[in-house]
């Protein structure tokens, strides 16, 4: 198993998934290679060095855990499972995760460089300037936060953009929800700032758990992290926070987050993972820094959200499937097949049922869960349609669905506030509510054996024909034709 970031991008190294870039430009540029490099078939790690402007040992690494393979890496998951089927075998190993609580050690690889009060300086780092309407450079896109709840000492680590406002300023966006904002309101409400640390370059596993809604309010994501590892995540206490902060991360930040009333700079537009500019310019949190810890040669990671490329995963696991798949399991709906998340939007679960109106339970259970604070559309269909091809999706839909007795509508459902579609009126308001539409597009359970049968040869006859004719079918030896 790696030791930190470094091993981690040489295993991907080894497993020919990385291409290093010299000499790309910060402004535009470094973005516009990864979401390059993220949009084709073989969607490889990229480590940026000698950028322009900056010394050679200043890096940036993007598409981090972009493919299955990277993320069974991270995690010790077999390395060859694809699809519906690598979001199953996620799901089983978490199913009952383990928590293991984070190591404090003296020392550690983060401070191997340490700087505080006027020296701080962030734009001695790489920062991109990652799509072309942002408004400056964000540091935040795969860096983690680090805060503390003052009451019960629990530790949150979350993932949130992190605009680039001076040497010493980031702006935050916080969206609807989040325990940062409910933890950083305990301090605001006594008229105190918040303590934070944040990090980039961290052990994969934690950047996983910190983007893993799978980890319940009060259970750390170090203690998650330790848990997909097998091992407790070494960190180090903080120089002026005292927050525990990973002892071979990158970069690491500490500082305060003021009142909003004391200061807030405007922040936004960003382009997100909905693919869109969702979010408008607002007065926004501010993050005052004070240390920076970071190592020599210090690696930026990069995470910026993009438009959805067909098979493409922001983080290499369809995550969101995978909780979803686990609470409709808790709900007792026992015959999912597989779930797949198409984009932020469109939600799919396949589905042998068991029981007369279990697709449409199944499509409430998923309506309701947090993981879908961004799944305006969710599909139920026949465990003979698979939910990641959307050919196959669509055809359940266009002929397995009665639009007058198949479809509901949900109103009044809390969503993210960086969804496209609240209107401006609703959002500067703080309404940020949308509607849900739930499609059953399986068989009607009580028709039984009417339902037509699918026009499609069996999958013996499929087999015997390929054994036979795959040599001409595939322009392939028999051989080959039978390993495929």
């Amino acid at each position: 198993m790696y030791r930190d970031l470094r091993e981690f991008i040489d295993g991907v190294d080894r497993v020919g998934e990385l291409r290093r870039v010299e000499g790309a430009d910060p402004d535009l540029e470094i973005g516009a290679i990864t979401e390059v490099a993220a949009g084709s078939t073989s969607c490889p790690m990229l480590l940026f060095d000698s950028i322009k402007g900056y010394a050679t040992g200043y890096r940036v690494v993007t598409n981090l855990l972009h493919t299955p393979r990277r993320v069974a890496l991270a995690v010790g998951l077999p390395t060859d499972l694809q699809g519906a089927a690598f979001v199953k075998a996620w799901k089983e190993k978490f199913r009952k995760p383990s928590y293991l609580p984070p190591i404090e050690v003296k020392d550690g690889a983060i401070k191997e460089n340490l700087i505080f009060g006027k020296d701080v300086d962030l734009f001695k780092f790489p920062v991109p300037k990652w799509h072309e309407l942002d408004p400056g450079r964000y540091f935040g896109t795969g860096a983690i936060t680090i805060i503390r709840d003052p009451e019960s000492g629990w530790v949150d680590c979350g993932i949130f953009r992190l605009q680039l406002h001076d040497r010493s300023t980031l702006g935050i966006y916080i969206s609807t929800g989040r325990h940062v904002k409910v933890i950083a309101e305990r301090y605001w409400s006594k008229g105190e700032s918040c303590p934070i640390a944040v990090c980039t370059g961290a052990d994969p596993a934690i950047f996983l758990a910190a983007a893993y809604a799978g980890v319940p309010f009060g259970i750390s994501e170090y203690e998650a992290a330790g848990g997909f590892r097998g091992k407790g995540v070494e960190v180090i206490k903080g120089e002026l926070t005292g927050l525990p902060i990973p002892a071979s991360a990158e970069i690491a930040l500490e500082g305060e987050i003021p009142p909003p009333e004391v200061e807030s700079r405007v922040e936004g537009p960003f382009g997100e993972a909905t693919g869109y500019y969702g979010s408008i310019p607002m007065n926004r949190p501010v993050i005052r820094v004070k240390c920076i810890m970071h190592r020599d040669n210090p690696i930026l990671h990069g995470a910026p959200p993009m438009k959805p490329f067909p098979g493409m995963q922001h983080f290499g696991i369809n995550w969101r499937a995978a909780a979803i798949w686990s609470e409709l399991e808790r709900a007792d709906i026992n015959g999912v097949v597989g779930v797949w998340q198409h984009g932020t939007n469109l939600t799919v679960i396949s589905l042998k049922q068991l029981h007369p109106g279990e697709a449409k339970r199944a499509a409430m259970v998923a309506a309701s869960s947090h993981s879908l604070n961004l799944g305006r559309f969710i599909v139920v269909v026949d465990e003979d349609i698979n939910p990641s091809n959307l050919t196959e999706v669509m055809w359940a839909v266009s002929t397995r669905c009665d639009p007058a007795e198949s479809i509901d509508i949900v109103k009044g459902r809390t969503v993210d506030d960086i969804d496209p579609r609240i209107p401006r009126q609703d959002r500067l308001c703080g309404n940020i509510t949308m509607s849900q539409i739930l499609i059953d597009a399986c068989r009607p359970y009580h028709w039984g054996d009417e339902f037509p049968v699918v026009n499609e040869a069996s999958a013996d006859l499929k087999a015997k024909v390929v054994e036979k004719w795959g040599h001409v079918i595939f322009k392939t030896n028999r051989n080959q034709a039978d390993q495929g």
